[in-house]
């Protein structure tokens, strides 16, 4: 079904590419993100809720086509479809069906829940190939919610004190789910923050739900 080559991992049966390390004539992304959305492909393939993050980080030529989660298509011989995978907007599992047999890419995902995109939803297969950048036992991530409390009550006591209170996060995922997290409660809440430039470039070019 897969195997690993030079240009990354490559579909025989289908004559595709999912997230290529170099150009190819079809590649088939699971989210914006640059290590794994790279320019230099013919065409792209994505789920359809990332299409504009791809087309503002790739260019408004490319070739970009998009497909609704869950939603079936034809390959070659493999049926593909695109599953959440909870990481960034537009995030997606790959799902590869061809003579019974299933495998699925993960991609990036997490299972926690993010306000800023689809959640997780597990895809039963016979192979799953996972990201693992943290998959080490040490990395133990306390609650979304005890985080941006502990921001929230710093960022208030900054402001208390007359400081500017400074947040660092990727420009694409990361600073919008810190944005969606900031307390912005009528009475109680933090002011809206100021965006640097690229932050504010990916809003806008982007659908979020927050």
């Amino acid at each position: 079904m897969l195997e690993l080559t030079e240009r990354g991992l490559y579909c025989p049966l289908g004559d595709f590419y999912i997230d290529p390390w170099r150009g190819v004539r079809r590649a088939l992304i699971t989210h914006a993100h640059g290590d794994h959305a790279r320019s230099g492909s013919e065409s792209y393939l994505t789920a359809d809720a990332g299409v504009r993050l791809l087309r503002a980080r790739l260019g408004s030529e490319v070739v970009i086509e998009g497909k609704c989660y869950g939603e079936s298509i034809k390959i070659g011989d493999v049926a593909v479809s695109f599953h959440p995978a909870g990481h960034i907007l537009g995030s997606a599992q790959v799902r590869l069906e061809c003579h019974g047999e299933v495998w699925v890419v993960s991609g990036d995902y997490k299972i926690a829940t993010d306000p800023t995109c689809d959640s997780f939803v597990p895809v039963r297969c016979h192979g799953f190939i996972t990201e693992a950048t943290f998959g080490l036992p040490i990395y133990r991530w306390p609650p979304a919610h005890k985080v941006f409390a502990e921001i929230n009550d710093w960022w208030r006591r900054n402001a208390r004190e007359g400081r500017a209170s400074v947040l660092f996060g990727y420009a694409l995922g990361k600073a919008q789910r810190l944005a969606a997290g900031i307390d912005s409660s009528p009475d109680e809440g933090i002011r809206a923050p100021q965006c640097e430039g690229q932050v504010y470039h990916v809003r806008r070019r982007s659908i979020w739900p927050k």
